[in-house]
């Protein structure tokens, strides 16, 4: 009977530490992927429903006209680097609540079978049963935990590092495209005006007024022009290319969206030394992420000094030896080295050193960026300012030439030359405006914080409802 109670004893003791998660299978399914990608477009059910809890109106999406905060909604919703980084923040959440959990207790049980049988033996058998019931050093699993929630903090910022990487690369492929086909209009409008100009001079040469030297210098212009518009063309393709990358939709998809290219970022973003460096190091995703991995770091110090403090194991037993009740009680300490505890708190504090160097290196860097981002927007507004200028010139001396071609003080071609001038001086000017824009984007990621009109802030990730393969 006693025998009976101790294999019914370790049967429950095995049934109670045993997990009734089944196995959940997952496979992958490459057509599920294709067709889910195929399906994605503007008008998905899904990303209304994200677009109006980041207050976009009701009965407003899909929009008719498509621009940067529209997009940027897009890109947050369908990209899968968000869903990768979301993956990673699972699996440190996951990490950090096995950190919390104390060791399991365990079970031994022990048979014995004696050789020798006496007259008054129960009988050969001896059945034993142990208890192994960890007890933890003081201080290690509070260390675990903090290290744990330092490294889960870290992953969420991951998840706003990555939505901050798609919207800026999204902005990048958009003011791309803005600027290849505004450069395709402007060169259009060129090409047209050489035409003009090369007629009237081929009128010339035929009529003797001119030498064939200063048709063919005509030619030779727009044919540089023509191969120019060829290549803005194509340019313009491959950025729309880009941008449906950046957004995770198929090409057609984009291909048939009315974009709004019109970004027009602030007329002057204007900050000072120190409202700059106090945005790098406030805002920065970088910056705040070391800070985690120094606090991780830090934690793992202080388990690697609880770790000088021995682990005791209580195993409570009972032995049936042979129609006699034993119990028993074993105490056992793991006795750590001090060498090697030694050694182990070292290289925690030199991992620790390290992770204090790498931050404040992130801060000087981040200081940098900002700062060499602020001269070069300076700059780029500076030359902005110049080319309107010049485009203001020319624009004043086309109306002069205009006043003149209509007083008969003028020629035709004069007038047509003075407006290639001020087509000329005003894509010049486009060219300033186009810098000025990517210096001002590269102004937003060093002190990430959005300087464009799409998003003020960006929406919370974390909890955000996103496409999967299987829906």
């Amino acid at each position: 009977m006693p025998c009976r109670r101790c294999v019914g004893l370790l049967l429950l003791a095995i049934v109670a530490g045993c997990s009734s998660i089944p196995y959940s299978k997952r496979t992958l399914d490459v057509d599920v992927a294709v067709s889910e990608y195929e399906r994605r477009s503007g008008s998905a059910e899904g990303l209304k429903s994200f677009a109006i809890a980041n207050g976009h109106a009701q009965d407003g999406w899909p929009p008719q006209l498509w621009g940067l905060r529209e997009l940027t909604l897009v890109a947050l919703y369908f990209h899968p680097d968000m869903r990768t980084a979301r993956a990673r923040a699972a699996i440190a959440r996951t990490q950090l609540e096995s950190a919390g959990l104390r060791q399991a207790p365990g079970v031994r049980l022990k048979p014995e079978y004696h050789g020798r049988e006496l007259p008054e033996d129960d009988g050969p058998w001896t059945l034993g049963l142990e208890l192994e019931i960890p007890l933890t050093a003081e201080g290690k699993r509070e260390a675990r935990v903090a290290r744990g929630a330092f490294l889960a903090d870290a992953a969420d910022i991951d998840i706003a590092a990555a939505a901050w990487n798609v919207r800026a690369r999204l902005r990048d492929r958009f003011v791309e495209l803005e600027s290849s086909r505004e450069a395709l209009a402007s060169i259009e409008a060129q090409v047209a005006a050489r035409r003009e100009a090369l007629a009237l001079v081929d009128r010339r040469v035929q009529a003797g007024m001119v030498s064939a030297l200063e048709l063919g210098t005509q030619r030779w212009q727009l044919a540089q022009l023509e191969l120019a518009r060829d290549r803005e063309a194509a340019r313009a393709q491959r950025a729309l290319g880009e941008l449906a990358q950046a957004l995770g939709l198929p090409l057609d998809v984009v291909g048939a969206m009315d974009l709004r290219l019109e970004l027009e970022p602030p007329e002057a973003v204007e900050m000072d030394a120190a409202e700059l460096r106090r945005l790098a190091l406030r805002n920065r995703l970088d910056v705040h992420r070391k800070l985690l991995e120094f606090g991780a770091a830090d934690a793992e110090v202080k388990l690697a000094v609880a770790g000088q403090n021995p682990d005791i194991t209580l195993g409570p037993g009972y032995t049936w030896d042979q129609g006699d009740n034993v119990w028993s009680l074993a105490v056992g300490f793991s006795i750590p080295s001090g060498a090697r505890t030694q050694a182990a708190i070292r290289e925690a504090e030199g991992q620790r050193e390290l992770a204090a160097q790498q931050f404040q290196a992130t801060q000087i860097a981040a200081l940098a960026a900002a700062e060499g981002a602020a001269a070069q927007y300076r700059s780029a507004r500076g030359r902005v300012a110049a080319a309107q200028r010049q485009a203001q010139l020319q624009r004043e001396q086309e109306a002069r030439v205009v006043r003149q071609f209509d007083a008969g003080a003028a020629d035709r071609l004069q007038r047509v030359t003075a407006r290639i001038d001020l087509l000329t001086a005003q894509d010049m000017l486009r060219e300033a405006r186009t810098e000025s824009t990517r210096a001002l984007a590269q102004l937003e990621d060093a002190v990430q914080r959005p300087l464009f009109g799409d998003l003020s802030v960006l929406p919370d990730m974390r909890a955000a409802k996103l496409p999967e393969l299987s829906e």
